[in-house]
Parts: structure tokens; sequence; C-alpha cells
């Protein structure tokens, strides 16, 4: 084992998870220990490359152990990794299979390994670096159930999934798991990837078979969650000791290969001088030398050696090697509640930590004790300062240092400075609309003994060699003063050029300040809108993935779609507690929350649903909340019900909807009613929803279907009694059904995915631009337009022109509040919005700008310009790869001809070779392949292909580093598995001016 760190990913605070995400690297190797939600935007915006992580370890099935584990599997897959292992307690299948509707990848492959409760004498995981322990901890009173003997039989080899009939719900024990595996074969990897048929495991829409341990109601545990979890011991290898070569020389072992097989622990046979003992120090050296390696001669000096008659000796490896060195040692300790302190103190669980304490370490050296060197405790302060605990914590020595791990040790600070710091500049503009989030800056309870200490983001703990826990250099725009000196330090130490910048940006603002107030009334003009997360797809440091927030006056709140960190998002917007920040806490929201609306199964609007149906549950809301969703995200949340209680079935609890039976044209309330019979399950359908509109005090509730890559998705009609009509467009492309549905809107929420210019890529993806979002509302005559679900390639803001639309419009950024009337004064801050970001081009203190840094806004002519020097003239450079068949292969007999790899197959050998480089997980910014094809005007020959792709002008030499050098793995991608090279041919600001063999192929698009 060489060098080994454990570095802190997130810490406890509003937005992130209790259970804090650690990731221990071991030279080049990395695994990860707990991955809450939002762990994929923590490695964003910590600039954390996940590309390494072989092994995910859980300590717990729930929430803020696993909440992260869908988004951050896919994102490694489409970074190109190939396969994951991930170890838990049991339940750890039932959790992963649950997922299968919206997380899969048949490019990455991932291992399933769960602890047995009854077992943790041998290590649940090993290799070169490392051996991990997994210590069980169940408290007193938990049931574990024995598994019972399944009234059905499967065999995977038989595939009875074909058979439409058959079931696997009834599935017991072994024969469950065996199901679980085969779900999560074909989810992820290549097992059934060419199988056309629709009829896969993953893929049949039956309810999974009951999970093995079902949630707990034993005291001292909260109700509904699962009551098992796993601590970790976490042990490096042993380490050789040190090889003495002064104790060599004195037993005659000359310098070469003897020193590297004794060092290996071999013994040697050696010849040396029958009276060795007898010879002085000079003459056992030159006697050495003359007996040595030649690269151990070289430059020796040349003497006359006595011949001296030989004996044969056999020499041990202890004889000159020192004793093992124990490898560093850390424990991950997980306990919820104090009812896990006597499961810790049992008998049988002492015995797998009795190696590593004080007194059974006392008689070794320094070098060779096995006491830990750093331990994570997540757990609430209850536990912390349990006398039991603390005396043993203390029975491993003076020497280890402890980390604290809870909302009351941990300073409540913001974990996602990028987007705050956006909203603190966004500020200047309009302090109502856009305020930086609540945060503390000093924890609620003071960590008392020595070597204790909270746990904190970015904090590294050199474990090989060791060394004290300390801060890393700050990976993210620090947010380490009070809200008024950090407004101070906007413009503190900026360039010249920035200064200019920011001046211009100040200019706008106080014109849109002067500018006249909005006129008109609107009867929405009392709903406030809480854009939660603007991003589209994958979360980024700038934008999390979509949801929307709707205060209804004297209701309560509306959530339009919920990917994952909502519950998060609304934690850090409206502060802990009943009163929060400023009066409304997250407390008070949830029990509030009357209706969840989910528009489609892409996994960046729903991952974050199960916390927060959890999280509200814990709240005891007096109302029911009504869940508009698809069928399949009704499916899985059902299933995961099974292992911590989200609130279904329950007085005041959640009441499910599918969308489909309430389709404006065709459900169970059309707009234009028929007088028909109902089934029954529609029947049912009809008296919910009749209750949904009497307590939500709505005319109607509606849906549209839209046009997106899957099926059975829908955007949102809401008519409210006062006259109000709201429609959220969901994901879709410009759809002629939510026209005639939204017709007369009060307030559209639409999608925006793609600039203007990207019509093709928004076509393709399903998506629409901002262009026909405002086409679309005006087709619908809607009062307002609120746009959002921007492509993380424009993280901070895309270019939008509105045109000469006389229609109010809105840009939605995170975190932001707005109200309709707020929406009609919008357009005075769209000059001010340009500006901005204008300046923030300029003096960006956000350092991680490579990674998702979007074009900047182009600037009002009317503008002065910024000194010349720094002015970007073009916003893309087109950079022509050109694939050559390589040497080996031309030269192959019988070889099959190589052809033009396909556009996907560029796409993501490029986002793989950005990866391996940069640690940019998936290509964060734009970067589109434009064509790829075989080069035009050249007879064929070694000259395979080219491709020509658009890179933002900012990003061209992390593209070209990437490129110019890709890795073996990326060459495969991207040549689609052909035995090619990859070279950049050319680059250019202009498509005219491409000198490559592809230019035959611009030119014709030009005209």
């Amino acid at each position: 084992m060489g060098s080994s760190t454990l570095r802190v990913l997130t810490a406890p605070a509003s937005d992130t998870s209790e259970v804090p995400t650690v990731v221990l690297q071991c030279d080049a190797t990395k695994y990860m220990f707990n991955a809450g939600e939002g762990t994929t935007r923590s490695s964003a915006q910590r600039k954390s490359s996940n590309a390494r992580v072989d092994h995910l370890f859980l300590s717990r099935i729930a929430s803020e152990t696993i909440g992260g584990i869908p988004g951050l599997l896919m994102t490694m897959a489409d970074g190109g990794k190939k396969s994951v292992d991930v170890h838990g307690p049991p339940n750890t299948r039932y959790a992963l299979a649950t997922t299968r509707f919206y997380a899969k990848r048949d490019t990455m492959n991932v291992g399933v390994h769960e602890v047995s409760l009854r077992a943790h004498a041998q290590p649940c995981f090993e290799d070169e670096h490392i051996s991990v322990y997994a210590v069980p901890l169940v408290p007193a009173g938990t049931t574990l159930p024995d598994t019972p003997a399944s009234s059905a039989t499967y065999d995977a080899n038989a595939e009875p999934w074909r058979n439409p009939k058959w079931t696997p719900t009834n599935l017991c024990g072994a024969e469950a798991d065996k199901w679980y595996t085969s779900v999560l074969e074909d989810a992820w990897g290549a097992k059934y990837a060419g199988d056309s048929r629709a009829w896969t495991p993953s893929r049949i829409s039956h309810t999974l078979p009951c999970p093995p341990l079902p949630p707990t109601d034993a005291t001292g545990i909260e109700p509904g969650r699962q009551a098992p979890v796993l601590a970790y011991i976490c042990a490096g290898a042993t380490q050789r000791g040190k090889f003495d070569a002064k104790r060599a020389a004195a037993l005659g072992i000359a310098p070469g290969p003897d020193f590297a097989r004794l060092t290996r622990g071999e013994d040697v046979q050696i010849h040396r001088p029958v009276e060795w003992a007898s010879l002085n120090d000079a003459q056992r050296s030159q006697w050495l030398r003359s007996r040595s390696s030649k690269r151990a001669q070289k430059n020796q000096p040349a003497h006359d050696v006595p011949e001296y008659p030989l004996e044969d000796v056999t020499l041990h490896s202890h004889d000159v090697v020192g004793a093992a060195r124990a490898g560093p040692v850390f424990f991950y300790m997980t306990l919820p509640t104090p009812a896990y302190i006597d499961a810790l103190l049992h008998p049988s669980v002492q015995e797998a930590f009795a190696p590593y304490t004080h007194s059974a370490n006392a008689a070794r050296t320094p070098e060779q004790r096995k006491t830990p060197h750093v331990i994570i405790h997540a757990a609430p302060r209850t536990v912390l300062e349990d006398a039991r605990y603390v005396a043993w914590t203390q029975s491993f020595g003076p020497d280890c240092h402890h980390l604290f791990a809870n909302k009351e040790h941990c300073a409540d600070r913001l974990m996602y400075t990028s987007s705050a710091l956006t909203l603190l500049r966004l500020s200047r503009l309009d302090k109502t609309m856009y305020s930086v989030p609540g945060y503390a800056l000093a924890p609620g309870a003071a960590c008392q003994d020595k070597g204790t200490m909270p746990i904190a983001e970015d904090m590294l703990i050199p474990l090989q060699p060791r060394a004290p826990p300390k801060q890393l250099p700050p990976s993210a725009p620090p947010f380490d003063a009070p809200l008024e000196e950090m407004e101070k330090r906007l413009t503190l130490h900026a360039t010249p050029e920035a200064a200019a910048a920011w001046a211009q940006y100040e200019d706008a603002v106080a014109q849109a300040h002067a500018s006249p107030s909005a006129t008109g009334h609107s009867s929405a003009d009392d709903l406030t809108f809480t854009t939660l997360g603007t991003g589209s797809s994958a979360p980024s440091k700038y934008r999390n993935v979509l949801s929307t927030l709707v205060h209804v006056p004297d209701l309560g709140y509306i959530l339009l779609d919920a990917g994952e960190g909502t519950f998060f998002q609304l934690a850090r917007r409206f502060g802990p507690g009943e009163h929060g920040w400023h009066g409304v806490g997250i407390d008070r929201v949830l029990r509030e929350l009357r209706m969840v609306f989910v528009s489609h199964i892409h996994g960046d609007h729903h991952m974050g649903v199960a916390r927060l149906l959890l999280e509200r549950r814990k709240r005891h809301g007096t109302h029911p909340l009504y869940f508009f969703s698809n069928n399949y995200t009704r499916f899985y949340l059902r299933e995961y019900h099974q292992l911590e209680s989200l609130g279904f079935d329950e007085p005041n609890g959640v009441l499910a909807v599918d969308n489909e039976d309430i389709d404006f044209q065709h459900g169970v309330d059309p707009e234009r009613s028929e007088a028909r019979g109902l089934s029954r399950s529609r029947a049912d359908t009809q008296r919910v929803l009749e209750s949904a509109k009497r307590d939500l005090q709505m005319r109607a509730i509606r849906t549209a279907p839209v046009v997106h890559r899957t099926s059975h998705c829908y955007g949102l009609v809401l008519e409210h009694a006062s006259g109000w009509k709201l429609v959220f467009s969901g994901d879709t492309m410009p759809c002629p059904a939510l026209v005639e549905a939204g017709r007369g809107a009060t307030v559209l929420i639409h999608e925006a995915t793609m600039q203007d210019d990207e019509q093709e890529l928004a076509h393709a993806k399903g998506h629409s631009t901002v262009g026909q979002a405002v086409q679309i509302a005006q087709e619908m005559r809607a009062e307002h337009l609120l746009l959002t679900h921007f492509s993380q390639r424009y993280p901070k803001f895309a270019r939008i022109n509105t045109g000469t639309s006389a229609l109010p419009i809105g840009i939605a950024f995170d975190m932001m509040h707005i109200t309709p009337k707020q929406i009609r004064q919008a357009k005075h801050q769209l000059p001010a919005l340009q500006a901005l970001f204008a300046a923030e081009h300029q003096d960006d203190s956000d350092a991680e700008s490579e990674d998702a840094e979007a074009p900047p806004a182009k600037k009002p002519r009317d503008q002065p310009q910024l000194v010349r020097k720094n002015v970007k003239e073009f916003l893309w450079r087109y950079v022509v790869l050109s694939l050559y068949v390589s040497c080996s292969s031309s030269d192959s007999v019988g070889s099959a001809p190589s052809h033009p790899p396909s556009e996907l197959s560029v796409q993501q050998g490029i986002a793989q070779a950005l990866q391996t480089m940069h640690g940019v997980v998936g290509s964060a910014f734009a970067v589109d392949v434009l064509y790829v094809g075989a080069p035009l005007g050249v007879d064929e020959g070694a000259h395979v292909a080219d491709a020509v792709v658009r890179v933002p002008a900012d990003h061209v030499d992390e593209f070209l580093g990437a490129l110019s050098s890709v890795d073996p793995a990326a060459r495969t991608t991207l040549t689609g598995g052909q035995p090619m090279r990859v070279s950049v041919s050319s680059v250019s600001h202009n498509l005219a001016m491409l000198t490559s063999n592809a230019r035959a192929w611009v030119m014709s698009k030009l005209r």
C-alpha cells in the first residue's frame, strides 16, 4: 500500500445528508463510503472525480446513505466506467432493483455484495490495498425474520419472464434474491442489451418480491425505517518491514538480486569467506564490492582482492528485514439513535474491535500498532455524549482523531457555493427575487474532548503516511463570512477589466430599478414560485435538477417535479424547524405540502420524491398529500415503501393518482364531458380526484400528453376557484396538446433546455428551445411565461432572445422567489442579467469553470467594449478529428475493412477522454459532434474518417489536451472498437476555414 488519504466530500448541513460521504484513495484507486442525495452535485462542486471509484460501501439501507446511488451510478457509466461494486446490508439488492425503471445503463456492470447480519469475522472486501470488515449493529428488540421457504422457484436460464402469465412477486428467500440479481444484470450491463423483446427482467412491470427485512417498529428506533446498520473497520494492508542494508553487509550479503529476495521474505544462500567473522571492515567492504552485481560495481575503484576459501551460508529474511508495519486503520461508525449503543457493546461485536484497542496494542512498537488513526462518528449528540459510548471511544487511545458528523456539531454552511455566489450577485438586481439562503458559520454544539472535532467538507485525513486532519485549499468559492461581509467582497481585489465589467452591471441594475413598475393585475398575483432546481439531466454546481414549489395563499404548497436533492433545496431555502430563516421553516412547508406532480419517469424529475415523502411523514401532516405521477414512478415508490415507510395507506398520508387517468381529453374528468361508465379503478381515481379538487380549491386538475423521449409524459393544468390557470410543461418538444389544454393560462412554466441555434439537438433529445417555448406561450395565449429546465451546457445563463414579444417572461435560477407581478417586471432586468454574466466571465471567482462553464452571453451592442485583450470574439471553435487505420491493422491479413464510427461513439469517446484527462463528468461543457463520415474529396486509404466537433472557445485547450493524447479506452470507444489512431487535424473559429478533408462537407452545408 502506497500513499492513502481519506477525503470528506460532504458534511451534514441543510443541503446535504446527515450521513457524510467520504472517499478513501489508495494510490490511484478510490473507495466511497455512503452516497446520499447530492453526491454527484457535491463531486462537481468539490472537483472530485469519481472515475476511479471502484467500490461503494453503504452503512444502512436508508435515504441518507443510498439516495444518491442511482444518479451517481448513471453519471459514472456515462463517464465511461465499466464496473462498480456496491457493498451493504441485507436489502441492498432489493433497494437497487426498485430503481430499474429509470436507473440503467448497458455499458456498466454493477455487482452487489450483501453482508450477513450474523457474521463479521472475515472481511467483506479485500484487495491489495485494504481489508474492510463490516460489523452489523442490530438494536435489541429487532426481529430478524426467518427466511421462509419459497412456494415458487426461479431459474434464470429458463427465462420464465418470457411468459406473460409468470410473476416473480411470490418468490421468497434465495429465489427472490436470484430474481433481484437478474433485474440488476438486466438494468446494469449488456446481458440482455441486444434483446429487442420487451420482456426482460428489468422491463416487466411486476412488483418485486418483498424485501428480506421489512421496516422496523422496535423501541428506540425511528419507526418505519430499516433497523440494521453496518459499522466499517477499514485496515490498510500490512507494510513490509524496512530492509537493513548495513546489517546485510555485516552478514556478507552483496548488493544485488539477493536484496530483493530478502525484502520479499525469501531466504537466500550466499557464498562468503570462511573466516568472515575475523575480517575487518575494510576487508569486508572490498570483498563485497568484488561480489556485487555489475550495476553496483560501476564507478568503483579496482582493487586486488585476496582469494578466500568460501562456505555456503543460508540467511533468512528476518535477519535483515525489520518487523512488518501495520497498515493505517480507520472506522466509519453509524449509530442513528442511542438504541444502537447496546448493540455496539455486545461481546460478539466487541470481538471485532478488540484488536484495535489501545490495550491490545500497548506492547507493540508504534509502527506495529493497529489502533485507528481516525474514527468517523455519524451519530447524533445524544449518542456521542452517552457515557457508555464515550468510554468506548476512549478505549482506542489518545492518538486517535474523532470526527463528529451531525447537525448539532457541524456548522450549517452552504455546500453549493457556486450557486450561492450567483444569487449574491443577482441580489443587487432584486433582493426579494434573488437572495442567498440562510446559513450558519458556527455549530450549535462544541466538541469538548481532546482529539474530537466536527467533520467538514473538503477535510483531508492523511492515512499513509499518517498526519492529523487538515482542510484542503478551497475547491469551491468560499462562503466563510456573514452575508454583509460577502456582499462587500464582490468587487474587492477585482482586476481593472473585471471592475469595468462590474460597473456595467451596476449601471444596468440602476436602469432596471428606474424602469416603470409593472402595470396591470392578474388573478395569480398572490402565487409565489420558488424555483428549487432549474437544470436538466444531471445536477451541476450551479443548477440542481428540476423542481418548482408553488405557494398558494390560504392553501399551502404544490410541488412540480422533484429531482434528486429537492428536499435539501427546500431545507436550505426555508431553514430548519418551524420558523426557519425568515418565519417559515421546512417543518411548516412539509406539513402544508398538499400536492406533488411528477411529469415522467426520467430520474432528474423524481429521484428526490422518496426522501421528500419520508421527511413529510416525520412531520405528521394534518392533510392528505395528493401525488400525481405516471404508473412507473408510483410503482417504484410503492416498492421502496417496503424499505422505508413513505406514508402510503396511512391517515393523512399519500393518495396517488395516475396522470393518464386525468388526461384532459380521455381521463375521468375531461374538458368536454361525455356520459359513460367508468371501470372500478377509474371510479376510484375519480373519487380521489374529486377529493383533491375540493381540498385544493381547484375547478380542474388535468394532464396533457406531451412529446418527449419516453412514454407516459404529461404536462399539468390546474384551474383554481379564484380564476387563475397554471400550466406546467414537464419535458417536451413543442406540443399542440399542451397548447390546447393550457389555452388562456395565467402562468405557463415551460422547459427551455436548448438555445435557439440548437433546434436539431433539441428535437433529437425531445426538448424545446427558448424560442419554441415562447412560441408555445403565444399560441396558448398565456399571460406569463416562466422558463426553466436549462441545459447544464449553459449552467449559468443561456443566451436568451425574446425578440419583440410583449409576453412577460421570467428566467429561472435556483432558489429564486418570483411572483407573476415580478415576471411582468422581468423584461427590464434582461440587460442587467446579460451584463452580469459578462462581468462574471471577466472575473469568476469560481475556479472550476472548465467543468461546467457556459459560453458567455453576448454583450448588448450599445454597451462600451472592455479592454480588447480580454474580450472573447468567438464563442466556438470547430475542431476536426481525423481517424486513420493503425499500421498494425492495415498490415494484418484478412482484417475487416475500417469504416467511420457512429456519432454516438465519437460523442461518448470524447466524454470519456475528457473524464480521464480532466475529471469532467460526462463532458459537462458543450461539445457537439456536427459530422462523422468518410473524408470527402480524397482517395480511400489509411484516412478513414473525419469528425467535426464544436467546442466552446473557452474550453478548447482542455478539449485538445484530452484528444491530442487520447487514452486507449477512450480511443476504443471513439473509434467504435476499431484499431485506429486519432489525430487533431484542424482548429478554427470559422467553419469555412477548416483545413481538412471535411471542408467539402462544411462548404456544402454553407451553400
